[in-house]
């Protein structure tokens, strides 16, 4: 849920500032170029597509990609035939930057000052620079010349990024790790000191602003920390060691490691950009899975799902990063980036394995490396964002005894898309729509096949909208819509369907405690018994026999409350309600 807690005054001040804010919808895509050399063949609607436009297409605006120094520990892995000796090296990043402005899109490359990934517990200096590990102002004039050259070579084929990332996931500082082992595990502390953290940082940050005081392109600088309830102090702790030459806040959020929910961290933005006025807020690294299933052998690294977005599917995903992204947003943070979208399964390997950790993360389905369009590559989508402060509308409909095998689907009278619901359980369909405005009439109906239209025949006393319809007419905050198929609630429509006199079916006793009795009026009237929840849910399912017009049920394991007694026979369907007591 979002958490709307802002002073209305301060909320008019931000929506003014909507104009004049460039707003990110980031994703990494690093390991494009490589995964394309080893076989992928990325696709939409079934048809091969330039996978930078797919992104671009779905409303991205920003690429991030990682620059490693040398990283020539690649050379000895095992890869296919056609596969670069090394990623992620500066003609593989030239690569990505040019494909992505080719298309559009702004990047956002991280320096991440070592020869493999950084990250809170590795910190690798550059093998290139050890012998000044422990010389500060050799390292310090190494960094600078390092990031001027990479910059210079971008800036002569037009190609300087928008955004500067000055390390990555920095937590406990830059490069003070000496040595890393085959499996890039790290090894020898060259110093946990602040103040030598400080001048590196600065080192860079120095060399960003000399270069591009004669570009066009003035790269915005970035600052990277890992856990949203770190990163208060972290930027604290940077700011007071005199390292404030730059412009975003960054940080890693990731439920699946630092487990705070999204309202949280809506929170930690908002106190960021509170305490820290005349800096940008921004997620620079996030993941979330559609599937806790692996598809191949490399072992799976995001395993562990927010509970407030369950069951794990591709739809869920796309929730999940859609309430991400209008949470910075309305908490004043400039956006999110997503780590990998593209890091499909293929036989190229990393140091632990063959495939990718992300075969379930990414936005391709396993099979055919399509584009999923249920999925969460939707995210960057500008119709979810048109108006953040637009309520969340969730419908949960039971769909009864109706046949689910072609989809269960919403249509509104908002948009002329079907949008297939998702099946969450026994007869349960949920879809998630945030293209309403607060107080906008709409109109809305619920059909399981579109091709065919069987649409749902809704009561007299809900079909308000031209007179065959649901109606709904939005709050101003998030609303959840429960209903049964044909039922004006979220009950089955009883007098709708009971085609026989309720006197006719006796039940006893009503209230019941622990047996209920059934009587029918002639033997062979009903097949089937079931007790429903108010929901619809069966809870017991049983039979009539055909000799007889009497059954007892056992219903000494229902709890206290009140359920309905559904008995089906051909075309006739019979309820009733009862109470346990």
């Amino acid at each position: 849920m979002i958490r709307k807690s802002f002073l209305l005054s301060f909320l008019l001040l931000f929506s003014l500032a909507l104009s004049a804010q460039t707003y990110y919808f980031g994703n990494d895509l690093s390991y494009v170029n490589q995964m394309e050399d080893c076989g992928a063949v990325f696709k939409e609607n079934g048809v091969e597509k330039d996978v930078y436009q797919i992104f671009a297409d779905h409303g991205t605006n920003l690429v991030r990609v990682r620059l490693w120094h040398t990283p020539s520990w690649q050379n000895s892995l095992v890869q296919p035939d056609g596969v670069k000796s090394q990623y992620s090296d500066y003609e593989d990043v030239h690569e990505t930057i040019q494909r992505a402005k080719a298309c559009g899109m702004n990047v956002m490359m991280g320096f991440q000052f070592s020869d493999a990934w950084a990250d809170p517990g590795r910190q690798v200096i550059p093998q290139a620079w050890l012998g000044v590990a422990y010389d500060l102002e050799a390292l310090k004039d190494s960094v600078y010349n390092y990031v001027v050259k990479v910059l210079g070579d971008l800036h002569k084929d037009s190609l300087l990024p928008e955004i500067i990332k000055i390390g990555n996931e920095t937590n406990s500082g830059m490069m003070y790790h000496e040595t890393m082992n085959s499996n890039l595990d790290p090894s020898g502390m060259i110093s946990n000191d602040w103040d030598r953290h400080a001048e590196l940082y600065n080192a860079a940050i120095r060399a960003v602003r000399d270069f591009s005081d004669t570009t066009a392109i003035k790269p915005l600088i970035a600052l990277h920390a890992a856990d949203p309830d770190k990163v208060v102090w972290w930027y604290n702790n940077i700011l007071n060691h005199g390292v404030t030459d730059f412009d975003i806040m960054g940080m890693s959020y990731y439920y699946s490691w630092h487990e705070g929910s999204i309202a949280h961290t809506g929170d930690i933005i908002s106190q960021l950009r509170f305490e820290h006025p005349g800096y940008k807020v921004m997620i620079v690294e996030t993941g979330y899975l559609w599937s806790q299933r692996n598809y191949d052998g490399m072992p799976n690294i995001i395993t562990t799902a927010d509970p407030a977005y369950l069951p794990v599917t591709p739809q869920k995903q796309l929730e999940y990063l859609i309430d991400l992204q209008r949470t910075v947003l309305y908490n004043g943070g400039i956006g999110i980036v997503f780590w990998e979208p593209a890091w499909v399964s293929t036989p190229c390997r990393t140091p632990w394995g063959q495939g990718s950790s992300h075969d379930h993360v990414v936005f391709f389905d396993p099979v055919n490396t399509n584009f999923m369009r249920n999925g969460g590559g939707r995210w960057a989508e500008g119709i979810y964002y048109e108006n953040i402060n637009s309520p969340k509308v969730t419908f949960t409909l039971n769909i009864g005894d109706q046949d689910p095998t072609n989809g269960v689907f919403l249509k509104g009278s908002w948009s002329d898309e079907y949008y297939p619901m998702l099946h969450l359980e026994d007869d349960l369909y949920q879809f998630t729509v945030y293209e309403l405005n607060d107080g906008d009439s709409v109109g809305y109906y619920f059909l399981t096949d579109t091709s065919a239209m069987n649409r749902e025949t809704i009561p007299s006393e809900c079909a308000i909208w031209e007179s065959t319809d649901r109606t709904l007419k939005p709050g101003p905050g998030d609303m959840s819509i429960e209903l049964y198929w044909e039922s004006c609630d979220n009950e089955p429509p009883v007098d709708a369907v009971n085609t026989l006199p309720e006197e006719q079916v006796q039940i006893y006793p009503n209230p019941a405690f622990d047996q209920l009795n059934i009587l029918l009026p002639e033997k062979g009237t009903f097949r089937q018994i079931n007790i429903l929840d108010l929901n619809g849910r069966a809870l017991t399912i049983d039979a009539m026999p055909d000799h007889s017009q009497e059954k007892t049920l056992d219903i000494s394991t229902l709890p206290a409350g009140v359920y309905y007694l559904q008995l089906l026979g051909g075309d006739i369907v019979f309820y009733q309600k009862f109470i346990v007591i």
